[in-house]
């Protein structure tokens, strides 16, 4: 297959050994690569019940095989590990340098395993791999980290990727940050760095893969790059990037707010939405090998926090630490943002961390003298920033605070479980499932946990035809876009110009084709995608995830949403089983969530 390296380079922390780990083509074959390859791999390679922070668990960084072969959105990687905040499936993604440079150096991915004894950093270029000493950087922000080892390589383009203090203290939802504001942040892959003593990853590659067809390749990006030029939904997004989702959830009655008491909230239009953040956007950004520059390069302009800079704000940082935490100043919301970054914490877990401390401090279930003093209330963002730095440090309450939601409730009590916003101990991102079922089921099957990229049902519940606040044929819609994104997944590509130009599954078919030399059609793809799902499913069903654990919090199944086009609106037990029922159904796994004889058959597993 060209395109690909068709090796691997597995990292030994414990002894300090490394070697090439050849990639089988009927691998491949059947897996593409990112998280498709990185389920066959965790699945084959990792110890069932293997405690996530021991040196026994791996950490394994992909690329696709459209990596490097100019592809749209094809500068992504994927992180994937048994995850410490579920124990259980983690995948995360990231884009920046190191995808491009690792292809460059000569691997698809790295497999990472043991714990060095003190810290260290890995320096990776066409002669080898180095094990270096990492005393000097340990400690510092991810900023200051990726700077330092720029300069010491003398190359601004060397790919960096490196964690905070938060995953040197093994904060459940600590991220792996890229290119200073890229990070792969779901699921506590920081703390598995963290746990190995490795600080960072530097990568500079000299040579490359080499595809079927380069101007098959080009053609195809002209094609798409004119369709671009052309799409309303792409020139909007370009111009007011993710931030314009906050205006579609509002409409729509689906932003998270007031720790997802409530579905609108009208103080965050004009402030926070697209148009707030458009006032202090002072550039556009692309990714590398990409034509549709939807990243916006936002600086305060005035108050406390002038001249903060920060690649976003994202959506999901918009709602987490604006609209929930009933904080309308943007100034505020790109301090934590960048602030986040630099401590190396999850935007969307801490915002949803610290707007469940809020609801508890307002019911009276905790008190400042539980907290060194500190009270964190609804609407003040001087004490939602002071307890960023609490989480990442894990200074006093911030040590619970770092264990992320679901444990935080166990440990208050009081009924406070009934608002904890997570499946499977994943914090809930960015949209109110009450208000688009759809979105409630595909946070409960989700394997990782909530999760707001295995699936968009907004796409089709607030903006297409699917009726919001029924079931029916709510578990094929979701196992048809958990399969489309499976296979951008997969393939390695950023889901937005495949919604936005759009391209296609067919059209990506074309790409893999002219990089590879390898034919795979739509129905090829589904193949693939239902059988990576599978196979993700039986990870988790061996590490003792269940059907009970496919479930909701208390608030999103029994309370009614008060307000916006949903009021009134909950999902109920009887409705999430019912979907539930049916998207096990179109997987052919039985009622309990088990995958059948015949569809382990079908997929070859």
């Amino acid at each position: 297959m060209k395109g690909v390296c068709g090796k691997l380079l597995e990292i030994d922390l414990t002894q300090g050994k490394t070697r090439d780990l050849p990639i089988p083509d009927e691998m491949l074959e059947k897996y593409l690569g990112g998280r498709g390859l990185g389920a066959r791999l965790l699945f084959d390679i990792l110890p069932a019940e293997t405690d996530p922070l021991s040196p026994e668990n791996v950490l394994i960084f992909l690329t696709g095989p459209l990596t490097g072969n100019l592809a749209p959105g094809s500068s992504k990687f994927v992180v994937i590990t048994k995850s410490p905040l579920t124990h259980g499936w983690c995948d995360s993604y990231s884009s920046g340098r190191l995808s491009v440079e690792l292809k460059k150096a000569g691997y698809d991915g790295m497999v990472i395993w043991g714990k060095s004894n003190h810290p260290c950093y890995l320096r990776i270029d066409d002669s080898g791999v180095d094990i270096r000493g990492a005393d000097s950087i340990w400690g510092e922000d991810s900023f200051e980290t990726e700077r330092i080892l720029k300069e010491s390589e003398q190359n601004p383009k060397a790919g960096v990727t490196s964690i905070g203090p938060a995953g040197e203290r093994l904060c459940k939802f600590a991220c792996i940050n890229s290119d200073l504001y890229r990070q792969a942040g779901r699921g506590g892959v920081g703390a598995v760095m963290g746990s190995k003593n490795l600080k960072a990853i530097v990568i500079k590659g000299k040579g490359g893969v080499e595809p079927h067809d380069r101007k098959r390749l080009i053609e195809l990006n002209k094609e798409n790059a004119r369709r671009s030029r052309e799409s309303e939904v792409s020139q909007a997004r370009m111009k007011y990037g993710t931030p314009l989702t906050l205006n579609i959830a509002h409409t729509g009655g689906i932003l998270p707010t007031k720790n997802f008491q409530f579905g609108t909230w009208e103080k965050a239009l004009k402030t926070i939405d697209a148009e707030g953040v458009n006032r202090e956007v002072i550039s556009h950004k692309a990714c590398i090998s990409c034509f549709t520059p939807c990243g916006l390069v936002t600086r305060v302009s005035q108050g406390k926090y002038r001249g903060t800079t920060v690649e976003g704000p994202e959506y999901e940082t918009l709602s987490m630490f604006g609209s929930n935490q009933l904080i309308d100043s943007l100034p505020a919301i790109i301090q934590a943002n960048v602030l986040c970054d630099k401590l190396g914490l999850d935007t969307i877990s801490t915002g949803n961390v610290i707007g469940f401390m809020m609801e508890c401090f307002e019911r009276e279930l905790i008190s400042p003298t539980e907290t060194e003093g500190l009270e964190i209330r609804f609407g003040d963002s001087e004490s939602s920033l002071a307890t960023i730095e609490m989480i990442a440090t894990r200074n006093g309450f911030g040590d619970i605070l770092a264990e992320g939601v679901r444990k935080i409730a166990e440990h208050i009590g009081g009924g406070s479980e009934r608002f904890a916003m997570h499946v499977k101990g994943m914090e809930f991102p960015g949209y109110e499932p009450r208000g688009a079922f759809g979105s409630g089921l595909s946070y409960a099957v989700s394997p990782r946990g909530a999760c707001h990229r295995r699936a968009w049902p907004p796409a089709k519940e607030i903006l297409g035809n699917y009726p919001p606040y029924t079931v029916e044929g709510k578990g094929e819609m979701i196992k048809e876009s958990y399969d489309e994104r499976c296979i951008l997944h997969s393939l390695l590509v950023c889901d937005m110009p495949a919604s936005q130009i759009p391209v296609p599954l067919q059209g990506y078919s074309q790409y893999f084709q002219a990089a590879t030399g390898e034919s795979l059609s739509v129905e090829d793809f589904r193949t693939i995608a239902g059988r990576v799902e599978t196979l993700i499913r039986m990870f988790n069903l061996r590490e003792g995830l269940t059907r009970q654990d496919d479930n909701l919090p208390y608030r999103t199944l029994f309370e009614p949403l008060p307000d916006g086009p949903a009021k009134g609106q909950f999902i109920g037990e009887e409705n999430l089983n019912r979907m539930l029922d049916e998207y096990y159904e179109t997987r052919g796994w039985d009622l309990l969530g088990v995958p059948t004889e015949e569809t382990l058959k079908k997929y070859q597993l």
